[in-house]
């Protein structure tokens, strides 16, 4: 019997993630996710709340979800894995399962270790210094230091970051891999059987039926959640987020997270001339600098994250939910745990620990905006009043 670990966001949860959940969890496993919160890696915030996430992730087979928490939710590729792996581990995974366009596990950890050679940074250095993006650069420096291989899809670009934070830090947990179906990622075909979260996002927020993309008991979360209001609105999250900027632009530096050669000035004059976020992200942008990576710079902006700030290593793991079926193997794994475990915020206080409050204090500001932009504004201290779901 295996504890598997899957890092999601979960945004929304659909057939595609059902289809991984089935693919590696056998009678007797304990399926553990560690799920992103309020925000996600693009930077912006999630669809719906953390708790209608959780909720419908272990409904669908999930035994165990933990949080992954703001600061590396929102974080690069690199950040973004190895603190997911950090969790993962040590509460006690023996497997870490994911999804992937390659589906060659063999092919994933070759692309780990090149890009785990030292000379391999120098050689992205030469493809930077001929102005080409960064995604760019790593693609053709692994082309070059291998027979060709491609390492340039979403999911196939985390799935080596994953094995790279396995490697680097000597942890014993296995990497499978299961094959990504359907639609890709960022796709809006609504022809493919299993729909992309880029377009369950888009239709959710046109009221549209989503019911054929996503598990039925799914879509009786889902329904009832968008109809009380607790669904992300992106005009009330952009005034929110426009006013953090504005109110923080000064406070903007080189010491800002993903800030380098200048972008934090980029973007202080593109926060003091532009009315959208759109159109922060497009004054500020550069063929040297993805939207991914802007994104992300902004967001750090408003909220007022350090490079020091995600260099922290995660402190905690925090509880989200479980099913009662797994209250067992949920204790096991709490005594053998190698980082403190918490469940509310009581418990983060008794850490007394300040980095633990620098990242839960982030949790806070992050979870307290996104409250605001729903569509039905929630009040403050939600990340304090929350408690584990228990699902029957």
């Amino acid at each position: 019997m295996s504890i598997i670990g899957i890092v999601c966001e979960f945004n929304p949860f659909h057939c595609g993630h059902k289809h991984l959940i089935d693919s590696v969890k056998k009678d007797g496993d304990t399926l553990v996710c560690v799920m992103s919160g309020s925000f996600v890696q693009r930077g912006e915030p999630a669809i719906f709340p953390k708790d209608i996430r959780v909720e419908a992730a272990l409904k669908n087979g999930a035994d165990i979800v933990l949080e992954l928490p703001f600061i590396y939710a929102t974080a690069s590729a690199e950040f973004f894995c190895e603190n997911a792996v950090r969790i993962l581990e040590g509460f006690g995974c023996d497997t870490l399962a994911f999804g992937s366009e390659c589906g060659d596990i063999g092919t994933l950890k070759k692309a780990a270790e090149i890009i785990a050679d030292p000379d391999f940074d120098e050689k992205i250095k030469q493809y930077l210094e001929k102005g080409v993006s960064y995604p760019t650069a790593r693609e053709t420096a692994v082309r070059d230091f291998s027979d060709g291989t491609c390492i340039s899809l979403p999911n196939d670009i985390l799935a080596v970051e994953y094995i790279k934070a396995i490697n680097k830090n000597g942890y014993k947990i296995k990497p499978v891999t299961v094959k990504r179906e359907g639609a890709g990622y960022n796709s809006l075909d609504d022809n493919e059987s299993f729909a992309s979260a880029t377009l369950l996002r888009k239709m959710i927020c046109e009221k549209d039926d989503i019911s054929r993309f996503i598990p039925e008991n799914t879509w009786e979360i889902y329904r009832p959640a968008a109809d009380d209001g607790r669904v992300i609105d992106k005009n009330k999250y952009e005034l929110a987020a426009l006013s953090l900027l504005r109110s923080k632009k000064d406070c903007i530096d080189e010491k800002t997270a993903y800030m380098s050669e200048g972008l934090e000035n980029r973007i202080k004059a593109a926060i003091s001339t532009e009315t959208t976020l759109d159109g922060i992200f497009d004054a500020a942008k550069t063929k040297r600098y993805t939207h991914s990576r802007i994104r992300r710079a902004v967001l750090a902006s408003a909220f007022g994250i350090t490079k020091d700030i995600i260099s922290i290593k995660a402190p905690y793991i925090r509880l989200l939910g479980f099913n009662t079926n797994a209250s067992e193997a949920l204790g096991k794994c709490v005594k053998k745990a190698k980082l403190p475990f918490i469940a509310s915020y009581s418990d983060v206080a008794a850490l007394k620990d300040e980095i633990a409050d620098c990242v839960f204090k982030k949790e806070c500001e992050a979870t307290d905006i996104f409250s605001l932009s729903l569509s039905k504004s929630e009040p403050c201290g939600a990340e304090m009043r929350y408690m584990p779901q228990k699902i029957k």
